[in-house]
């Protein structure tokens, strides 16, 4: 700091009394000198360092260019591809309603099949059963013929036996026929 101090004081002496400093020839020289070394300086160094910062610049932004270039390349991948997945989600969805629909339609004629099954079932059973009391009705009217045959029999056998006047013979068929009468509402 004493040093600058000093050195200031010596250009201070030197100066002309009136000027602020002295523009002589020396100093005029001496910017001349300094103007040319900065140009030069400045050539040289623009000659050397310009070409390999600007081509280092350019790489740098070919790099980014190239890295923006592809990240919006795997964007586009990345948006086809859930394009796809939700298109996919879409076709499951689609074909899941499908199946259900056809699962539905599958239990509603399986269920209606069953009715019908159940119905002709119901039918057959009730024609057999028809047919059932037919016989039986039929069975019935064969013992009920039985009965009456052996009635007759037994009247007859009564009537032939007794040699029978009129009013017996009323009495026994009016007895015979009462008990025919029974027999048929028991039956």
């Amino acid at each position: 700091m004493i040093s600058n101090l000093t050195l200031v004081l010596a250009v201070v002496q030197e100066v002309p009394e009136g000027r602020m400093f002295g523009l002589d020839m020396r100093t005029l020289i001496q910017i001349g000198a300094n103007f040319i070394n900065v140009g030069l300086l400045a050539f040289i160094l623009a000659w050397l360092l310009y070409k390999p910062v600007r081509n280092f610049m350019r790489k740098r932004a070919d790099d980014i260019k190239s890295q923006l270039d592809y990240a919006r390349d795997e964007m586009a991948k990345v948006n086809e591809l859930k394009l796809q997945y939700e298109q996919k989600l879409n076709d499951i969805e689609r074909e899941r309603n499908e199946i259900l629909d056809e699962a539905r339609k599958q239990a509603t004629d399986t269920g209606r099949q069953l009715v019908a099954e159940a119905k002709q079932e119901a039918e057959a059973v009730k024609e057999r059963a028809s047919v059932s009391i037919q016989m039986e009705r039929e069975r019935a009217q064969a013992e009920i013929k039985l009965a009456i045959i052996e009635v007759s029999a037994a009247m007859t056998e009564k009537f032939v036996t007794l040699a029978i006047n009129k009013e017996t013979h009323d009495k026994l068929f009016k007895e015979t026929m009462a008990e025919l009468e029974e027999m048929a509402w028991r039956n």
